[in-house]
């Protein structure tokens, strides 16, 4: 293969585990998938599930570049709103050699005497913050799945219950300190619309907001709804088009719908309905969370942010990036970044540079995720060398993902981990989630087959490999009947 990662490192020489985190590093900046399946999933869940499908097609990428070897991905892919099964670990074989493959010029790395990682001495969540984590429901009373979106208090989970895959019919609150449910309210389509899809939900002080869209008919089109945060009956607010349409964020007030989109730009809409504006002073800018904006979206994987903007007061917060680091991202108070996954290890700072702080042994997956509270979420390094043969040693004891409180220099382990990888979601919030979750009753499954070489989708200008290659993948199976929630909001 010719080319490089981010245009400068070249990738000859490399094994076919760098290879794949490689471009596990890359996943969320890859194009938007093609082909009807791939396509119609990446469309259908616009925003919850990107990084899923995209990292899925670049280990598929990686299956076809390691040619003559085996690429193995080990890593696990987060997921927001319980979309399903995650890939963890897969692996292929292939029997085709390319005139330059992966393998051939692998240099294996000196064994160290075996160790534990660093981050084995995270102790979990519910030893660190035992009020913090309860166990809830994974699905209503009448069998519907929970999706959990946020906690509303120290004790109150706000749930979307779904009726079938994607399908969300109300929203739900459960009490982890007396174990009952309510109803907060019914979730209708608009009328006459098909293939309409609600997006994303966001918790304001007095209301409830989200916003649907069709994203498997191709308009540019989307609406608002809100109902009030103690309950009753949830309303449209308004229809937008065109631009306006491409939401990549939203928000409530207290008397407006708030929202970013795609191409930067932040607009408002009155609760009451009427037409919508764009705010003054906010060309490029995205919303993170009411009123803090940010000059980077989601999709803005490799550009580097600069500033914050308060939109009530437009209060500019200056950001500068430290040399090196491949991630950065800030809210009003921290910031979190880190360099390649090969170097283990994450940097927290004031945005101006200041309180820095390096926490050895974690690493970001894909985009990076900051939580409610100032909290930051880092996948915890299981390698602790590589043998003879240039495989990693790993210490599978390690927690999966690590919650760091830079207030208190706190990290606390969380998610299910076992050797083949594990699972964990965050809540489908707008806004940074306050809930973490895993079912502890899953279990991850490995299934291999034999198929043509050829058969596996590349990337272009890929040359087509011949012959037979084993292709693995791993799927979570099981569980289903509870969740282990670690709410934010009750870390004392």
């Amino acid at each position: 293969m010719n080319g490089s990662r981010d245009g400068t490192e070249p990738m000859y020489g490399r094994s076919e585990a760098d290879l794949v985190r490689a471009f596990m590093s890359a996943a969320d900046a890859a194009p938007e998938p093609v082909g009807n399946l791939l396509g119609a999933v990446e469309r259908r869940r616009v925003r919850r599930t990107r990084r899923r499908v995209q990292s899925v097609l670049a280990v598929a990428a990686v299956i076809v570049v390691a040619g003559g070897g085996t690429a193995v991905a080990r890593g696990v892919f987060s997921h927001r709103g319980g979309e399903g099964p995650i890939l963890a670990d897969a692996a292929a074989t292939a029997t085709a050699t390319p005139e330059r493959s992966a393998s051939s010029t692998r240099k294996p790395t000196p064994s160290p005497s075996a160790g534990r990682a660093p981050g084995a001495d995270i102790r979990p969540a519910a030893e660190v913050w035992p009020a913090a984590v309860s166990t809830i429901p994974a699905k209503a009373a009448d069998g519907w799945r929970y999706q959990p979106i946020t906690a509303l208090s120290a004790t109150e989970v706000l749930l979307a219950a779904e009726s079938s895959f994607e399908k969300v019919g109300r929203l739900e609150t459960y009490d982890t300190a007396s174990g009952s449910r309510t109803v907060l309210t019914e979730m209708p389509g608009p009328e006459g619309v098909e293939e309409y899809f609600v997006q994303s939900i966001d918790a304001g002080a007095a209301h409830i907001v989200w916003y649907g869209t069709t994203p498997n008919n191709g308009d540019r089109w989307a609406d608002f709804w809100v109902a009030p945060r103690s309950g009753g009956t949830a309303r449209q607010v308004g229809e937008v088009t065109g631009e306006q349409a491409e939401v990549d964020a939203v928000g409530v007030t207290a008397d407006s719908v708030v929202w970013s989109v795609s191409g930067g730009g932040v607009y408002r809409m009155p609760l009451g309905g009427g037409t919508a504006e764009r705010i003054g002073g906010t060309d490029g800018l995205h919303l993170v969370s009411w009123p803090w904006a940010a000059d980077v979206g989601e999709r803005d994987f490799q550009k580097k942010q600069t500033k914050l903007v308060n939109l009530e007061t437009m209060q500019v917060v200056e950001v500068k990036a430290p040399d090196g680091l491949e991630t950065f991202r800030c809210g009003p108070e921290w910031c979190f970044g880190s360099g390649s996954s090969e170097s283990n290890q994450v940097i927290a700072e004031r945005p101006d540079g200041s309180q820095r702080r390096v926490l050895p042994g974690l690493h970001v997956q894909g985009q990076q995720d900051i939580l409610a509270r100032n909290l930051g979420l880092f996948h915890v390094s299981t390698v602790v060398g590589r043998d003879k043969r240039g495989e990693e040693i790993e210490d599978h004891s390690v927690p999966l993902i690590a919650l760091y409180d830079p207030a208190t220099g706190t990290l606390a382990g969380a998610g299910r981990r076992d050797p083949k990888g594990g699972s964990y979601g965050y809540g489908n919030s707008s806004s940074p989630s306050s809930i973490v979750y895993w079912d502890q009753g899953e279990k991850t499954v490995e299934r291999c087959k034999t198929v043509d070489a050829e058969d596996l989708r590349r990337p272009s200008g890929v040359p087509t490999p011949t012959g037979k290659t084993r292709y693995c993948e791993t799927t979570q199976e099981g569980g289903g009947k509870e969740l282990t929630v670690v709410n934010l909001l009750a870390i004392p």
